[in-house]
């Protein structure tokens, strides 16, 4: 004889039946609650490996973005519209002689020109004007950047 009745229609029920044979009434066995379905192991062998190979893939991509970033200075500058002519701070002389030898086609013609200011400090860096006389009386201005790390950067205006 089993001592656990149905509380809604008073049939008796089995130890252990989760529902009322006659009426279907759930019981609650134990005071537990309902039982929580955990996932197998393939089901959480599959979550691993998927976490893996998503984690794989944000490495390699780092990885292989990192190549197209660590550029040489004279690259990164030169995107930006700055062009790198020494790693260090050139005096006036030498300043006026690299531009010279850039963009004067002749550096011994007496009409063609380079002169270039005193360097003007700023807080992170330094400013120099300079300005090109080419034959004929052409003129263009040029302007040269001191950074922090005391590159000398041309910057066209």
């Amino acid at each position: 004889m089993t001592d656990t009745t149905c509380p809604n229609c008073d049939e008796p029920a089995p130890r252990g039946a989760r529902r009322c044979a006659r009426c279907g009434y759930g019981f609650l066995e134990d005071g537990r609650g309902p039982r929580r379905s955990r996932p197998g192991r393939a089901r959480a062998s599959a979550a691993l490996a998927l976490a893996i190979v998503a984690a794989g893939a944000v490495f390699l991509s780092t990885v292989l973005d990192r190549g197209r970033y660590t550029t040489p200075i004279q690259d990164r500058r030169a995107s930006a519209g700055l062009e790198v002519l020494s790693e260090r701070p050139l005096s006036r002389a030498a300043a006026e002689r690299v531009l010279a030898q850039r963009y004067l086609p002749a550096q011994d013609d007496d009409q063609a020109d380079v002169h270039c200011s005193a360097r003007i400090a700023k807080p992170a860096h330094s400013v120099r004007r300079c300005r090109l006389t080419y034959a004929g009386g052409v003129r263009r201005a040029l302007v040269l950047l001191t950074n922090a790390r005391g590159a000398e950067v041309l910057a066209e205006p």
